[in-house]
């Protein structure tokens, strides 16, 4: 996801100038260094990487103030917290999860809600057509 959304971001910076993308691209590649660093704390124990990984999305949408849309007449719009708060809910109910899954509370059921917010977030993303 992270090279769709440099995709993203310099796709909208050929159409449109507009400063605000530049605090979104620092936003972005802080959100992929806390991500790394979740994915190499995955390879010593997967529930600490997994949390890390949650709190980079969560990083992301709480300064994240915008959301691209390249390719439209308006590809920069104005997104803030308000706007992110179903994300942000469900960002805290998977850190819940996590939470959980870390403390062997019902590991099983945690780890099968978590892979169905995966899946949801994936068709919500990448299936569902944009209207």
């Amino acid at each position: 996801m992270a090279i769709a959304d440099l995709q993203q971001i310099e796709a909208t910076q050929q159409q449109v100038q507009d400063r605000r993308l530049n605090r979104f691209h620092w936003v972005t590649l802080s959100t992929i260094a806390i991500e790394l660093a979740g994915f190499y704390a995955a390879s010593i124990w997967i529930g600490w990487g997994a949390l890390i990984v949650l709190l980079s999305q969560v990083w992301f949408n709480l300064l994240a103030r915008i959301q691209l849309q390249p390719g439209t007449t308006k590809p920069v719009r104005s997104c803030g917290v308000a706007q992110r708060l179903p994300v942000l809910l469900a960002d805290g109910v998977s850190l819940l999860l996590i939470g959980l899954w870390i403390a062997q509370v019902a590991p099983i059921w945690n780890a099968v809600l978590l892979l169905a917010i995966v899946l949801l977030y994936g068709w919500v993303k990448y299936i569902q057509p944009a209207k």
